[in-house]
């Protein structure tokens, strides 16, 4: 038999100090993600409580209904929680509202009020939200506001359809409210941008260390981590522009912004092919990384860090009040400057990969000259422009020395060459309105 004198005794504490540790770690992560959702949601939340108690105030005041409870209600559910409140939203909203208040009314009116006359209404609501509308959110509304009329005891003094004007009420509060009181547009497209590009700033810096270290492993963490949270971020940015739209459209406070929502919207569409491409580049890595067997490749790394510093610039440019994309461009001048496989694909020995690697190399490098066309377009740049941007890949290597061959008449013809002149017009030209989107 085994002496248990000789078992290590360390190994349940050890395991307790972990398992508090991990309690730990996570308490704090719903702390700080719970702050961040009241911080975010705090103007929305605010926005909601005045619109239900001026609602009730005004309904008061202009029905005489001592207890006007429903207008206070209907405020508040109208606005609600979060930036999706779009105006479509909102008039389906008070629609399914104002019709399962008409409803409830009327049945009471009807046949009173008790179990079976519930039962009778709320299938009766139900039924006939799904034949107006497909919107589960508009048959939620109508059977639920019909429910609560059946439910609720009549204050005194409530003359019949003293609700539905209560209701009406509301919904014309909620609906001025947010009109008047949704803020500036931008804020919340910025907040979106933001978080986007730090996704990709983010994703740059873990490709760039398994670059460094030739580690496979950081560039495979990299990828299954972009490709379960990318998608997130681009809806959240495309939500965000849908709502700015509205906002500046329907808002006199977001008319004066509608410039700048379209350049920010505009702004999307090549970030989102960039987002599209990480995932490409990322998984291209990988296979680089595993086919040159670990070798560490600086270079590389340097290239990406150089694409994220251009990612940065283009996250301070968006949260500025006069976007500028100047500095951004530079960054971005820079990052493709490393784009041919001469440059890009030396090891920390100076060595090209071999033929194992060579065809992962040349289509990682393509696809990191695709990432800086995307970007480059983001900022208000063509296609055609962006690509002036990227060195010629047309190389002769002389030892050391990497430089443009020769360039003969037909090779002239597929790939004019850019002066440095030329690109700093490209970079600072702000004459064309389009160029600052």
């Amino acid at each position: 038999m085994r002496d248990r004198s000789t078992t290590p005794g360390p190994t349940r504490p050890l395991r307790a100090a972990s398992v508090i540790d991990r309690f730990g770690a996570a308490v704090k992560n719903w702390l700080v993600r719970g702050v961040s959702r009241g911080r975010n949601d705090a103007l929305t939340i605010g926005r909601a409580a005045v619109a239900a108690s001026l609602a009730y105030l005004v309904s008061g005041l202009l029905w005489g209904h001592e207890h006007p409870f429903f207008s206070a209600i209907v405020a508040f559910i109208i606005i609600g929680f979060g930036v999706e409140k779009k105006m479509r939203k909102i008039v389906e909203m008070s629609c399914g509202v104002m019709l399962g208040v008409l409803l409830g009314e009327i049945a009471r009116s009807v046949l009173g009020s008790g179990t079976w006359q519930i039962l009778v209404v709320v299938f009766v609501a139900g039924m006939l939200a799904r034949f107006i509308d497909s919107a589960n959110l508009f048959g939620f509304q109508v059977a639920i506001q019909s429910l609560l009329v059946m439910i609720m005891p009549q204050t005194a003094g409530m003359t019949p359809g003293g609700r539905v004007l209560d209701a009406l009420t509301g919904v014309t509060v909620a609906i001025l409210i947010h009109l008047l009181l949704s803020g500036d547009p931008r804020h919340l497209q910025r907040r979106a941008a933001v978080s986007f590009y730090q996704e990709l700033d983010d994703t740059l810096v873990s490709l760039s260390l398994a670059g460094r270290s030739g580690d496979r492993a950081v560039a495979q963490a990299a990828l299954k981590n972009l490709r379960s949270t990318s998608q997130k971020y681009t809806d959240e940015w495309k939500l965000a522009n849908d709502v700015a739209n509205e906002m500046a459209t329907f808002s006199p406070y977001g008319l004066r912004h509608a410039d700048d929502v379209d350049r920010l919207q505009h702004l999307l569409v090549g970030s989102d092919r960039a987002m599209r491409n990480m995932r490409v580049i990322a998984r291209h890595e990988v296979e680089f990384l595993d086919a040159v067997r670990g070798d560490a490749h600086s270079t590389l790394a340097d290239a990406l860090l150089a694409a994220r510093d251009a990612v940065q610039e283009l996250m301070s440019a968006v949260s500025h009040e006069d976007v500028d994309f100047t500095e951004a461009r530079r960054k971005l001048r820079l990052f493709s400057s490393y784009l041919t496989p001469e440059m890009l694909l030396r090891n920390d020995e100076g060595l090209r990969p071999g033929r194992a690697g060579h065809f992962e190399g040349v289509t990682l490098t393509i696809q990191l000259r695709s990432l800086a066309i995307d970007l480059l377009q983001a900022t208000g740049l063509s296609a055609a422009e962006a690509k002036r941007f990227l060195p010629s890949l047309v190389i002769a290597a002389d030892g050391d020395a990497i430089g443009p061959r020769p360039m003969t008449q037909e090779m002239r013809a597929l790939e004019p060459p850019a002066t440095t002149e030329a690109l700093e017009l490209l970079i600072t030209d702000r004459s064309d309105p389009d160029r600052r989107r």
